[in-house]
């Protein structure tokens, strides 16, 4: 009988190369809104996926997102208490995807528009954000927020509803007064 530890078999794989190829990213961005550096979430991720080759065969398929995503907040925490310092969430992080739009100016706008975005959902109460972080930059269904967050569907949806809210209402008074701005001004 293998040990926890052994390698892979072929049949097992496929599930977690599926996994691997459907979370990993997701999982990083949620890693990242604890740990506010990149490569210290993708540390985070890269154990929670250790974790996963390691009990491939006892994760219930139909709760693979919650365990992973209750796996990856524990791994965060840990680490954000082992360095026990403020986490403030960086905007590079988010904004490396490629833009389309021949203008500089746009990819510019864009920045400050996820950076005051980012910035206003870090002022949500703590549960708001993390059911908002849940859904919008990890993607997952109310089902598996409920599952993460050890709460009920209603509740997620309660929480994600009030959140939206209140970004709503941020957002309209940073754009009536953009003097205010959440974010520090860049230095250029």
């Amino acid at each position: 009988m293998p040990s926890e530890s052994a390698p892979m078999h072929d049949t097992e794989h496929t599930p977690f190369l599926a996994a691997l190829e459907r979370y990993e990213r997701p999982l990083i961005r949620y890693a990242h809104s604890y740990t506010s550096d990149l490569e210290e979430a993708r540390d985070v991720v890269q154990d929670v996926f250790l974790k996963l080759s390691q009990n491939i065969n006892s994760v219930d398929p139909d709760r693979l997102a919650s365990w992973l995503f209750t796996v990856c907040k524990n791994r965060a925490l840990d680490h954000q208490r082992k360095h026990s310092r403020l986490i403030v969430m960086e905007t590079e992080s988010f904004d490396q995807e490629a833009s389309s739009s021949p203008r500089p100016g746009d990819d510019m706008e864009s920045r400050e528009t996820a950076a005051t975005l980012r910035s206003l959902i870090e002022n949500l109460p703590t549960r708001q954000r993390e059911a908002v972080t849940l859904k919008f930059i990890s993607g997952l269904d109310y089902k598996e927020i409920s599952q993460v967050m050890k709460t009920s569907i209603g509740n997620v949806g309660y929480l994600i509803h009030h959140g939206v809210q209140s970004l709503r209402t941020k957002w309209q008074e940073h754009e009536a007064n953009p003097q205010c701005s959440t974010e520090p001004a860049l230095a250029l």
